[in-house]
């Protein structure tokens, strides 16, 4: 049959069909008009001040900005009153990370905001000394926060630095190398080591296992007291285990001794705490961004959620919180996050991790909202785990 005729064939059954269907066709329930998009609610500007305690204040702000709507949070706090410290996630766990607000419930702080950055393993991404304790070693030549709570004292600045591995010999002769510590990349490299060393302190996890091509020495203070080329160690409390992978594992005969030491910028030597982060955003009063001398992506400088701290020029303490990604918040810049700290009384102020990790917990309650949201109900914002958290502390 020619193909058009077949197809005017087709066409007429299909009509006499649809014609019958429609005369025997239930009647459709007539579907309701949606319902109207709520009206947002229009923008209110507000600031209000809070003490929360003799010494310890809370500001929050809502303004419009050129860029759009602005919500802020500001802590000050008197050194006189309050200890700044530093919370890890987990002392005997370096990769391990909480959210700020499980954080604010095992350290009591009425205060918590999230720390440094952080590599996707977890790991802290950049110095952080705990009571006089090396956890991780300052990343590059980035900006880092040292500090003193008994004499509430602090400085903010470049940071470069490693760790320096000192090995003795049984014929008394000494070498030194550097090493990586609680982890296996060295300071400021972009991939784990395959050839060196690696120092494991209690910081670390509490046991580790023998990899290939590896031999693991157990050090007890200073002293070598065991070797081990395969099976699982545990992190000795009064020493550490070093490791030695690839060509480095040629340097073990006939050690005795190892200890190591940080080495690096000596002005750093007086603080038993270090946070590094960056980049700087004030300097003696001014703002200042150094992410170009720190070797940080351009994009930390685009318009999102930020997190800072500084003090001023009495020693209080300031911690700036901005929420962005947001309707009723775009978030700052770099440089607008540097001339707001600055306008806000620092004379000296460094960047922290920001983005999703932003967060800053009162009294137990996350008082931002955090640009990350839940994975099951994107209505919900997520709460982001961090390594370390800085918290005020009532003296």
């Amino acid at each position: 049959m020619p193909l058009l005729r077949f197809c005017a064939i087709s066409l007429l059954f299909l009509g006499a069909a649809n014609a019958a269907f429609a005369q025997n066709a239930p009647e459709l329930t007539p579907i309701p008009a949606p319902e109207p998009l709520p009206t947002p609610a229009p923008f209110r500007a507000f600031q209000t001040e809070e003490q929360l305690a003799p010494g310890l204040n809370l500001r929050r702000v809502a303004t419009m900005t050129p860029n759009g709507p602005l919500r802020y949070f500001v802590v000050c706090a008197s050194p006189k009153q309050w200890n700044l410290g530093l919370q890890l996630a987990d002392p005997n766990d370096v990769v391990k990370k909480r959210s700020p607000r499980a954080l604010a419930a095992t350290s009591k702080a009425p205060v918590v905001m999230n720390g440094g950055f952080f590599a996707y393993g977890g790991a802290a991404l950049g110095a952080v000394k705990v009571g006089g304790k090396w956890q991780r070693m300052p990343w590059k030549n980035r900006t880092a926060l040292g500090w003193d709570s008994a004499t509430g004292k602090a400085q903010i600045a470049s940071f470069p630095g490693n760790l320096k591995l000192f090995l003795k010999y049984s014929d008394g002769k000494f070498r030194s190398f550097e090493a990586a510590l609680n982890g296996f990349m060295l300071a400021g490299s972009a991939g784990a080591i395959t050839d060196g060393f690696a120092v494991l302190t209690p910081f670390f996890a509490p046991k580790y296992r023998v990899k290939t091509n590896e031999i693991v020495a157990l050090v007890r203070g200073a002293d070598v007291v065991s070797m081990h080329s395969e099976g699982e160690i545990a992190v000795p409390r009064d020493g550490f285990l070093l490791v030695a992978r690839g060509s480095a594992i040629s340097e073990w005969s006939g050690i005795t001794k190892a200890s190591f030491e940080f080495n690096g910028d000596k002005n750093f030597d007086q603080w038993p705490n270090i946070l590094g982060a960056g980049p700087r955003l004030v300097e003696a009063g001014k703002p200042k961004t150094t992410e170009k001398e720190e070797e940080f992506r351009p994009d930390v400088l685009a318009r999102g959620p930020r997190s800072a701290v500084g003090f001023d020029a009495q020693g209080n303490w300031i911690f700036l919180v901005v929420n962005g990604r947001q309707t009723d918040s775009v978030g700052l810049t770099l440089p607008e996050t540097a001339n707001l700290i600055a306008a806000l009384g620092a004379r000296e102020a460094m960047n922290l991790d920001g983005g999703s990790s932003t967060q800053l917990v009162i009294n137990g309650q996350l008082v931002n909202t955090p640009s990350a949201f839940d994975s099951v109900d994107p209505t919900k914002a997520r709460e982001v785990m961090v390594p370390n958290a800085l918290i005020f502390t009532a003296k």
